[in-house]
């Protein structure tokens, strides 16, 4: 496919993309009051001064775009009056968390990131004229991409990762396509070295591995007195926390469950954090059928000292039930749904265990590993019986988990270092650029 291709399919794609958006509307998937900026139109003014644009699609990408704004602010952009950050999502959940961060004190503005028709995106770029883009993660939309490069846009690819599926596109069918996206960008961020020869390959000039940005996401808060009701039924417990569930995990931690019956473990309790909360009742009802009380956050309850399950089914508490976690199963791993990032986890220096499946975390659960503040369990024939009995040796190793805590805490200090690398590599090129704009 090549760039004059793509094109013809998006003026047909042009047709029907009202009533697209219509039945997006109606799901409750857009806003309605900002359609246009899907097409490039706005009602902000572009603020006078600097703009660093940050561009990242879902709640994922924008963890990491608001981790590289905040090391940057950190390391001086943003002390001035006449510098910002536009920060694009595509999702209304990714967009809540940004304005979050707005109202707390971040210098920026939000908007929703044009169609990658060509019109849509030179409307975009005409209005708003960043004076460096950076695109995070795997997002790559080829006009949004191409067309700032050729605006003379310092186009930065920042945390840059492709899955397999991803990459097989790039090298077969998106070739001709991807030789001028990825060869026209200023500079490639890539996640690790085997993602950095990825984008060598691909055509991209500069490239360099440093670390991804997810790994530096801000550490969520706590709440002491929910912490403190947790450990008051809790003293002689060891803590398990499934962070994130998806179907079929619950099945495997009632799978542990009933290992640790039957070796006569009593003191282990696990938490369920769902990734979707909806999901509550169909996880209390299979809990309950296996033969299991449980008893719910949702409802104001607290796990007893008899208990083995405990259902956290509220918003906002994953920091807490981290700061009480003796270990932590980062989950969407051990179902092919790609995994979660165990920053969070490292971040509280707690240590981590995952399953094969974490290809949109790879760089970060490979330092962990490296780090010795992870295992991460293989795929075959016995990854569950891997999972279940490595799960049940840590838990009985207090020294074993202390030690990959502490190493956990370590790598997380590691990834901040590298990120605010980024930040300063990036604003030094900024001044550079407009250096030379000036001459």
């Amino acid at each position: 496919m090549t760039l004059t291709t793509y094109n013809f399919l998006w003026r047909i794609i042009n047709y029907f993309l009202h009533n697209y958006l219509d039945r997006r509307k109606n799901k409750g998937k857009e806003d309605n009051n900002r359609i246009n900026e899907r097409f490039g139109v706005t009602t902000k003014k572009r603020p006078e001064g600097s703009v660093i644009w940050l561009h990242g699609t879902s709640v994922g990408e924008s963890v990491a775009a608001l981790a590289l704004a905040n090391s940057m602010k950190e390391h001086g952009y943003g002390d001035n009056e006449n510098e910002f950050f536009l920060l694009t999502t595509n999702t209304i959940s990714a967009a809540r968390l940004i304005k979050d961060k707005i109202k707390k004190g971040l210098p920026a503005i939000h908007q929703y990131h044009p169609y990658d028709h060509p019109k849509f995106v030179s409307k975009f770029l005409d209005h708003w004229k960043p004076d460096m883009a950076i695109f995070l993660e795997s997002d790559f939309w080829p006009n949004l991409i191409y067309l700032t490069a050729k605006s003379r846009i310092p186009t930065i690819l920042a945390s840059s990762q492709m899955s397999n599926k991803s990459a097989r596109f790039w090298r077969s069918f998106g070739y001709f396509l991807g030789k001028k996206i990825f060869s026209n960008v200023t500079q490639v961020l890539a996640v690790d070295p085997k993602q950095e020869m990825l984008f060598r390959k691909l055509g991209a000039p500069n490239v360099k591995s440093l670390t991804s940005l997810k790994s530096i996401a801000e550490k969520p808060p706590i709440n002491q007195n929910y912490i403190r009701n947790l450990k008051r039924s809790l003293i002689k417990k060891k803590i398990l926390l499934a962070a994130s569930t998806h179907p079929g995990e619950e099945e495997l931690m009632i799978k542990l469950a009933d290992q640790l019956r039957r070796q006569a473990h009593d003191n282990i309790l696990i938490i369920i954090a769902p990734r979707h909360i909806k999901r509550s009742s169909i996880i209390q009802n299979r809990i309950k059928a296996a033969g299991f009380d449980i008893k719910s956050r949702s409802k104001g309850e607290f796990p007893s000292k008899n208990d083995t399950f405990y259902l956290s089914d509220t918003m906002g508490e994953m920091g807490s039930l981290m700061e009480v976690s003796d270990l932590v199963y980062v989950a969407g791993s051990m179902v092919p749904v790609g995994g979660h990032s165990p920053a969070e986890a490292s971040q509280f220096g707690k240590p981590v265990i995952m399953g094969p499946h974490t290809e949109k975390c790879d760089a970060q659960i490979k330092d962990l590993v490296w780090s010795g503040g992870a295992v991460q369990i293989g795929k075959g024939p016995d990854m569950i019986k891997d999972f279940l009995n490595t799960t049940i040796e840590l838990l009985s190793n207090k020294e074993r988990l202390e030690d990959m805590g502490k190493n956990s805490l370590i790598a997380s200090g590691y990834a901040q270092q590298r990120a605010d690398e980024a930040s300063i590599y990036l604003l030094e090129l900024l001044n550079k650029n407009k250096k030379e704009d000036v001459a």
